[in-house]
């Protein structure tokens, strides 16, 4: 039932046509069906070809499938060619591929196998022109990457989804010092042309290398994450277009790897362009499943934000990336707008280019671009540390961290502007640490860090720490405050697993106790800090007063 696009580099013919209020540019002779969703659910292949049939019934005759239907129901459909047609860009006048296209809209009313029909939206890379290289890496020190990467640089449980431009490949091989760990990159989906995602245009490279460039490996830059699998996929030609169905495509693609695997995704999107169901629907469906799309902002120079990143107000798992210059100033090509999530560094930033040439006006290896693109991986990386290590963070709570954590660049809580803030990597990984009260222990269970350190251990997946008095860890007035025979097991109460008090005579793990005890404990440990230290929790937060434990169980002061 799929037709391949033959494999050559042509890229897109793109036209453009009033729609949705607005013109916009669409994919010449292309348009993207959704199928109704049968009466009866059904896996059948019969029943499948069926509904597809009926669907192409209700369009042109000579209409072929160059794609579909994908499990959501979605084709990609060709319209036959027209005598009018001149490959070239269109929009005005007699019968050119923009009128085909939109003539055909309305075809869902014809059918009840189509839910709806609108044109396959052109996305644009969104990278401004280039600036002259810039001596070093800017961007890992204006966000605290470096305090950062002393907790976290990435671990195997999450994976980074790459759509854009491809990857530099020789002979389909990862050709590229800092992209060419094969254990680490997983080559999905050329939806442009077939077989591997090889770069051809410089821009996908380059934001895989600000995402996940291999770090501390005594070559060219470090990414802001070295340890997370990254999957590439292609929907950008070598012109910089993309489509909206092949977007959509690309994110299922990324989103069913993941959940097959037990992985948790961020996918980064540095491209975007107008709205329409395709590319909200496929960021609902990475959203529902748990995953993160991270998307650019735009460079239109203040105009509004574009989509997908615009449904970052409305879709709990889509992230809204602006950019900044040094000395967190908003970039002036930054789209601007409530949809802002964060902004990040997107002015001449250094990074990874293809080792061949695929223009004139770029470098071999390494080169700085500027752009809404670039500010968006940083952010996508990020995310990934995140959730690398706090694995029982959902979306929503990964989303709310980088919120919470940035940056303010004014005096008000929130701009149109800059978002939230511009993120800063450490308060961002520290979000869900488990603060205990130092004096408390230092006061009450006097001996060196490693007894401190002692205090916490970890259970379950995340390795976060949690209290333990049955081995006898916690000492002095806290372990009275659990009493003999209790056991608190499972993970902090920031942590997304189930936390269990376990308290019987009997093996502890045969028997639950309602979690909300353990609330009942913590603000009993409230009670003893107030009478050790004379003075409220609020009032001995002060630098030296806490600290946290790192998912390797090490002491840091906050």
């Amino acid at each position: 039932m799929l037709e391949e696009n033959p494999s050559a580099n042509t890229g897109l013919t793109v036209t453009s046509g009033h729609y949705n209020d607005g013109t916009v540019q669409f994919v010449a002779r292309r348009l993207v069906v959704q199928l109704a969703a049968p009466e009866v659910p059904t896996d059948s292949d019969e029943a499948v070809s069926s509904q597809v049939s009926a669907a192409l019934a209700a369009l042109p005759e000579g209409t072929t499938v160059l794609r579909g239907p994908s499990r959501t129901g979605r084709l990609v459909v060709l319209l036959p060619a027209t005598g009018a047609e001149t490959g070239t860009e269109t929009g005005s006048g007699g019968d050119s591929g923009a009128d085909v296209v939109l003539a055909n809209v309305g075809a869902a009313d014809a059918s009840a196998a189509i839910d709806y029909v609108e044109p396959d939206v052109v996305d644009r890379a969104q990278l401004v022109p280039n600036d002259p290289r810039y001596p070093q890496q800017w961007a890992p020190a204006a966000v605290n990457a470096e305090a950062a990467w002393d907790l976290q640089t990435g671990a195997s449980n999450v994976l980074i989804g790459v759509i854009d431009s491809g990857i530099s490949l020789s002979a389909d091989k990862l050709d590229h010092d800092d992209l060419r760990n094969a254990s680490r990159i997983i080559l999905g989906t050329d939806f442009v042309d077939g077989g591997t995602p090889r770069d051809l245009n410089g821009h996908g490279t380059h934001v895989a290398g600000i995402a996940a460039a291999d770090g501390h490996n005594a070559s060219g830059i470090a990414g802001m994450n070295w340890g997370s699998p990254l999957y590439i996929c292609r929907t950008l030609d070598a012109a910089g277009h993309g489509s909206s169905a092949d977007f959509a495509d690309a994110v299922e693609e990324i989103t069913d790897y993941a959940v097959a695997r037990g992985l948790k995704a961020v996918i980064n999107y540095s491209g975007g362009g107008a709205p329409n169901n395709t590319k909200q629907r496929a960021c609902q469906y990475a959203s529902d499943r748990g995953m993160l799309v991270v998307a650019a902002a735009g460079n239109d120079r203040a105009g509004p934000v574009i989509w997908p990143a615009a449904y970052s107000t409305s879709t709990p798992g889509v992230v809204a990336v602006g950019s900044t210059d040094p000395g967190d100033i908003v970039s002036d090509f930054s789209n601007v707008g409530p949809e802002v999530t964060v902004v990040a560094p997107g002015r001449n930033i250094l990074s990874t280019l293809p080792t061949y040439s695929v223009s004139p006006t770029l470098p071999l290896n390494y080169g700085s671009l500027s752009g809404t693109s670039m500010a968006t991986p940083l952010v996508s990386g990020l995310a990934a540390l995140m959730w690398s290590r706090h694995p029982g963070h959902t979306n929503a709570k990964i989303k709310q961290c980088l919120q919470d954590s940035a940056v303010k660049l004014g005096a008000a809580s929130f701009d149109n502007t800059w978002g939230h803030g511009r993120v800063d990597a450490r308060a961002a990984l520290t979000c869900g640490d488990l603060p205990i009260l130092k004096s408390v222990l230092e006061r009450d269970c006097p001996g060196p860090p490693k007894l401190i350190k002692s205090l916490l251990v970890a259970h379950c997946k995340s390795r976060l720490p949690v209290l333990c008095p049955v081995s006898g860890l916690i000492p002095c007035e806290i372990r009275s405050l659990v009493g003999p025979g209790c056991q608190i097991g499972g993970p902090s109460l920031i942590d997304g697993c189930p936390s269990d008090l376990l308290c019987d005579s009997r093996d502890p793990r045969d028997i639950l106790i309602d979690p909300v005890i353990i609330g009942g404990i913590l603000r009993r440990l409230a009670e003893l800090e107030r009478r050790v230290t004379g003075e409220t929790p609020q009032a001995d937060t002060g630098e030296g007063g806490w600290f946290y434990v790192d998912d390797n169980g090490d002491i840091h002061q906050v």
